[in-house]
């Protein structure tokens, strides 16, 4: 062991507590922008498929936000899809929203083909365009805060995020909420210093800019929403505000490691396709770390063999650093299950470098029923089947 094994142990766990603690001083100092005389007409369009845990309980707080002047409109692929009934009856009830029948998509992601369908037959009158994911149960005044900083004209663009927590124990549901602890940071981190950050579960953006930065057009070719969206936004100069009140918590996280491993590979995908400065960082910082495991194996395979026990400092500083990170996860929202989300962070964190690698070797994006088929260039679509 020398003094730079030491060094080099707690550089990636320093990287990754300093990333967090600027996310959650970033928080603190945030201020909401006052616009308490802005309510625009908005159309909230929620694009649908299948039936998740909390899909009906989700659903119906859309109905019941306080925004005054809001339509709701909801978008499957078709009539047989299982969340159309359930879509039907909450719209009969509350008399209000309407249903879309997208069609089977050909040509890009069928959630951005959902979306385009909804907002071409929506009101002509509305002023803002907000996106929301079903598996997110909105509170009453999610609306006004995206809809709030797009008083300044400055500002194309506003975002939430999703704040994923585990209510079990098992592995793979904490495994998928640090995946997601992993974005978080980096995506604040994104907002804040690059100007790039939005999430498709919960952002807003004006009509009059949809139109003029042809969004409609590149949805129409590509396989994800928002980070096509933060894309083109960036190339025109446009500015994003991240909206940490906006911040929406989960708990429907993937139970099985396999499924939040493919999860994670086709988030990177998208970074791969849209933003690829980021996604070549992923890529050195996740080969990095591999190499900082592999090395503090190494040293603690030979602290067993030369029975030298001060080479363990290596692995001790490591993964110490590993789990005051961590630990952090319970400073920035809900925190269930905190011990073994502790516990299993290690491992979680070795499977993001993973996922992140193996992006290099995929081509195509495999998502709820669809395999897309990318061109590395332009993020297009130039196939799709169904799987």
């Amino acid at each position: 062991m020398t003094n730079i094994d030491l060094i080099l142990s707690v550089i990636l766990p320093m990287f990754l507590i300093i990333l967090s603690l600027a996310a959650l001083f970033w928080k603190k100092i945030y201020r909401r922008e006052n616009s308490a005389d802005f309510f625009p007409k908005c159309g909230v369009f929620v694009p649908c498929k299948g039936i998740s845990e909390n899909f009906s309980e989700n659903i119906e707080r859309f109905f019941c936000l306080s925004y005054p002047n809001y339509d709701l409109y909801f978008a499957v692929e078709n009539e047989n899809d299982s969340a159309t009934s359930i879509i039907r009856e909450k719209i009969e009830f509350h008399k209000k929203g309407t249903l879309i029948i997208s069609q089977e998509t050909k040509t890009c992601g069928q959630k951005n083909l959902n979306l385009v369908r909804a907002v071409d037959v929506s009101d002509k009158n509305t002023e803002v365009l907000v996106f929301a994911d079903s598996d997110i149960a909105p509170v009453g005044a999610w609306l006004e805060t995206l809809t709030g900083p797009l008083k300044n004209k400055k500002i194309a663009a506003t975002s939430g995020f999703r704040w994923l927590y585990s209510k079990t124990n098992g592995l793979g549901s904490q495994i998928h909420s640090f995946q997601n602890y992993i974005l978080y940071v980096l995506f604040v981190f994104s907002a804040k210093i690059f100007n790039s950050g939005l999430w498709g579960g919960s952002m807003a953006m004006r009509k009059e800019d949809y139109d003029a930065l042809k969004v409609r057009d590149r949805w129409l070719e590509t396989s994800v929403d928002d980070l096509s969206l933060a894309e083109i936004t960036v190339k025109a100069k446009k500015k994003i505000h991240f909206c940490f009140d906006a911040i929406t918590d989960t708990d429907d996280t993937i139970k099985l490691y396999n499924k939040c491993e493919k999860w994670y590979i086709r988030q990177v995908q998208y970074l791969k396709y849209h933003i690829k400065r980021s996604w070549i960082s992923a890529i050195l910082l996740s080969v990095l770390s591999l190499a900082f495991f592999a090395r503090v194996l190494v040293v603690s395979f030979l602290a067993v063999t030369q029975q030298n026990w001060t080479y363990l400092l290596v692995p001790a500083c490591f993964f110490a650093g590993i789990f005051i990170f961590a630990a952090m996860f319970g400073l920035h929202g809900t925190k269930n299950k905190l011990l073994t989300f502790v516990l299993y962070s290690p491992i979680s964190l070795f499977n993001v470098c993973v996922c992140v690698v193996k992006t290099i070797f995929i081509n195509v994006i495999d998502w709820s029923g669809y395999r897309y088929f990318m061109r590395f260039w332009s993020g297009k679509v130039w196939k799709v089947e169904k799987i």
